[in-house]
């Protein structure tokens, strides 16, 4: 049965388009049949792939906009069972079209009915706030998998954003699920990052992944090459923690 994981902060820079692609590319690695969304405007999925928006006649845009079918902006990325949907905003006009059309907090969700079962994992990789097209990634989701940084900033707006969307999963989606929180960006040698992950282990321990992603020279370099980590450097600490994060998301999802 296909499952929709939701990726969401409130926090830019925290890893969040980074995992969706190194996540997605090591699900499909193990055999997984993945489809990730692009949510976000400024279109970063593609460019990890080297796929201009310019270049791109249909994506998200012309799915919410233009109504055309999911199945008609999907693109592959070369490598097997990956493909993407990108969101190809060409200027401030259609982004203001498309959070508009997304007011309509379930037009997601219909869009993406007739292909869930395509799929093992549709991976939305959401905007860095709460606005509607992440409302719309999280009343469509089954899943939810919310990447913070070991530092303070994070655990500051980590209870605040999760009070958030409860009440939305409350009122629009009650059978979201909690995958975890992922800790993105740890850096073993800060006395700070050290403690803060202490703090999240105590606070959240329940709901936290025990992966751990570093920070790591293969998994920055990655995106200027248009590759997910596992295929600039399959032995890389970042490649190995992504698939180590998958195989742990299987067998949550498993006992869900």
């Amino acid at each position: 049965m296909g499952k929709i994981l939701v990726i969401a902060s409130q926090k830019g820079g925290v890893g969040k388009t980074t995992t969706a692609i190194n996540l997605g590319a090591s699900l499909a690695i193990l055999g997984k049949k993945i489809l990730l969304i692009d949510m976000d405007p400024q279109g970063s999925i593609a460019d990890g792939f080297h796929q201009e928006a310019y270049e791109i006649k249909n994506g998200l845009y012309e799915v919410f906009v233009n109504k055309i079918p999911l199945t008609a902006a999907i693109r592959e990325v070369g490598l097997e069972n990956l493909e993407i949907v990108p969101s190809n905003v060409k200027n401030e006009e259609q982004e203001i079209d498309l959070f508009a059309y997304a007011l309509q907090n379930k037009l997601l969700k219909s869009i993406l009915k007739p292909i869930k079962q395509m799929y093992d994992y549709i991976i939305l990789d959401c905007p860095p706030n709460l606005g509607t097209l992440t409302v719309n990634g999280l009343i469509a989701a089954d899943l939810l998998l919310i990447p913070v940084q070991a530092e303070f900033y994070s655990l500051k707006s980590l209870g605040k954003f999760l009070s958030s969307i409860k009440n939305i999963g409350n009122k629009y989606n009650k059978t979201l699920k909690f995958s975890g929180i992922l800790i993105t960006m740890f850096d073993r040698r800060l006395k700070k990052s050290r403690e803060i992950l202490e703090e999240l282990q105590y606070g959240f321990k329940d709901i936290l992944f025990k992966t751990i992603i570093p920070r790591n020279s293969k998994l920055a370099e990655a995106p200027a090459l248009g590759k997910p980590v596992a295929l600039v450097d399959l032995t890389s600490s970042g490649a190995l923690s992504y698939l180590k994060l998958a195989e742990e998301l299987i067998n949550k999802d498993n006992r869900i």
